[in-house]
């Protein structure tokens, strides 16, 4: 494929500044191949260019889940979402009768979530039923329309226009306490950027507690004095309320009052006695529901406080536990130390794509569960191999548990030129560099390429030419042996297979490939090598 900056100026050409800004502007747009969710979700080099150019070729104007631009957008709004939630109720109280004051922050504050909404209607989602990026503009909306669209669109509704205007229309500012709504956004957006930065999760679990915590007592403090004042201006003032208090009349400043109010609402929340008598109505109920949430609150919180602290302890064990032996193991042998990154760099990928927590899942479920997943888990071997097309059913549920996944390291060498062949490979991430003999590069195979059909079924295949890793890739292999152990009950169906891939031989491109670019070599017929599937290099 051509690099991604042919690409974009085809899209637009020009040497014009205009023009290097749509193109940046468009660079950014699309799947970023150093998002993490890039590399989660599509796995390999092809599968990423395959997804970009989609993306060029039919929506262009669509902004990427997986692009560079999201990273700082959500980065930037949850920031900006945070201070909001902090400022907007304490513009809602202490400025409750001075809209005129405020009006205009909050109409830009209003102006940037709208903004963000707009974006919403233009950024692709990730289906995991269909484990395909959605970047349809129809489905899209629809999907956002059907989800967060109203939740997101009430709070920034300019309706304060009317109560700078007309001062009986006060209520209609009360809306901006929807705002608080826009606290799941928040989450949303920082568990993602939890992958993102590659935040430590024990620093990213403290830090989200704390900005509820925080966020949370403020909302309380300042509703403590914004729900009398509501109420006084519908039904008439209390004399009784606690915001008329001898007390609150020493209070001059605002600053002073909101001491206050987070005084009340802590001592409210920990359900500790009130130095300010709580008399009225409204005062009651308000404390009473704070005292109800500051208990459902603590127990959330000393859950979570004692699952961080669970997961530290058995996180740091089992990190130092896997580091200790593969340290005794390296000084045992004296490994090199090009050698000891190596093996370490192999087991942290191997824990990031869960490798050990599959095996165990697998090997502690129920027979049947276990069958179901490992036909889910290698679904595109059993579609994809033509040669287990002409199978039935009950064959490829005898060998399909035979089937393991290995990880091969970038230049690791999976099979070698002249080796014996005894089994099949299938590349399920990555990319892999076919070398013939002489070590000329033939060609590459990525996702969904195999090769090694026929050393499933004849003895004396020999490789022809030898793959080698061009970056970490996971290939799903199938032994000779475990393969013929299930066709032992159908002998005429092996000798069936082995005529069905003997005819097919010669019309392999790969084959003839290899022929053109190594005259000296023997061709004998036991190319096993020659079924691989390929992607030819342009």
């Amino acid at each position: 494929m051509p690099p991604k900056e042919d690409l974009l100026r085809k899209m637009i050409p020009g040497t014009s500044l205009w023009s290097k800004l749509r193109r940046w502007f468009l660079g950014i747009r699309i799947a970023s191949r150093k998002h993490p969710y890039t590399q989660y979700f599509l796995k390999s080099t092809q599968a990423i260019d395959y997804e970009i150019n989609q993306h060029f070729k039919f929506y262009p104007n669509m902004i990427h889940p997986f692009s560079t631009f999201r990273i700082f957008w959500e980065s930037a709004m949850t920031l900006f979402i945070i201070m909001t939630l902090i400022v907007t109720p304490v513009f809602l109280t202490f400025y409750f009768d001075e809209p005129e004051k405020w009006y205009l922050f909050n109409l830009a504050i209003d102006s940037v979530f709208i903004c963000d909404i707009v974006i919403w209607f233009f950024t692709g989602y990730y289906d995991y039923r269909t484990q395909l990026i959605i970047l349809n503009p129809k489905i899209v909306a629809s999907k956002y329309l059907r989800g967060a669209f109203v939740i997101n669109v009430l709070p920034v509704l300019p309706l304060e226009f009317f109560f700078v205007l007309f001062k009986s229309m006060w209520y209609l500012a009360a809306l901006n306490l929807l705002k608080i709504l826009w606290m799941q956004t928040v989450i949303k957006y920082s568990r993602g950027l939890y992958y993102v930065y590659e935040i430590n999760f024990h620093l990213y679990k403290i830090a989200e507690i704390s900005v509820i915590i925080i966020v949370c007592v403020q909302w309380a403090a300042c509703l403590e004095y914004y729900l009398p004042l509501a109420v006084a201006k519908m039904v008439g003032q209390n004399d009784a309320s606690w915001i008329l208090s001898s007390y609150m009349e020493k209070k001059k400043t605002k600053f002073a009052i909101y001491l206050s109010c987070v005084s009340r609402a802590v001592i409210a929340l920990t359900t500790s006695t009130h130095y300010l008598d709580v008399r009225t109505p409204e005062d009651i109920i308000y404390n009473m529901i704070l005292s109800i949430l500051g208990l459902l609150g603590f127990i959330y919180m000393l859950t979570q406080l004692s699952q961080l602290m669970a997961t530290i302890q058995s996180t740091r064990k089992r990190h130092l536990r896997l580091i200790e032996e593969l340290e005794q193991y390296m000084n045992y042998k004296e490994l090199s130390y090009s050698l000891r990154r190596r093996l370490l760099s192999y087991y942290d990928y191997r824990n990031k794509k869960g490798f050990e927590r599959n095996k165990i899942i697998i090997n502690h479920v129920s027979p049947y569960l276990q069958k179901k997943l490992l036909l889910h888990n290698y679904s595109r071997l059993l579609n994809d191999v033509d040669l287990f097309k002409n199978l039935p059913e009950i064959v490829m549920a005898q060998f399909i548990g035979a089937v393991h996944s290995q990880i091969f390291m970038s230049n690791d060498v999976l099979v070698k030129a002249g080796a014996r062949g005894d089994a099949l490979y299938f590349i399920a991430y990555g990319t892999m560099v076919v070398y013939n003999s002489a070590e000329k590069e033939i060609c590459h195979l990525e996702d969904g390429a195999y090769f090694g059909e026929l050393a499933l079924l004849m003895e004396d295949e020999r490789w022809i030419a030898s793959v080698i890793a061009a970056e970490n890739c996971e290939v799903h292999i199938l032994s000779r042996v475990d393969f013929q152990n299930a066709l032992m009950s159908y002998p005429n169906l092996l000798t069936y297979l082995q005529n069905v891939m003997l005819e097919r031989l010669e019309q392999t491109p790969l084959l003839e490939k290899i022929r053109e670019s190594d005259s000296l070599m023997t061709m004998t017929g036991n190319v096993n090598i020659s079924s691989i599937k390929i992607k030819k290099k342009d």
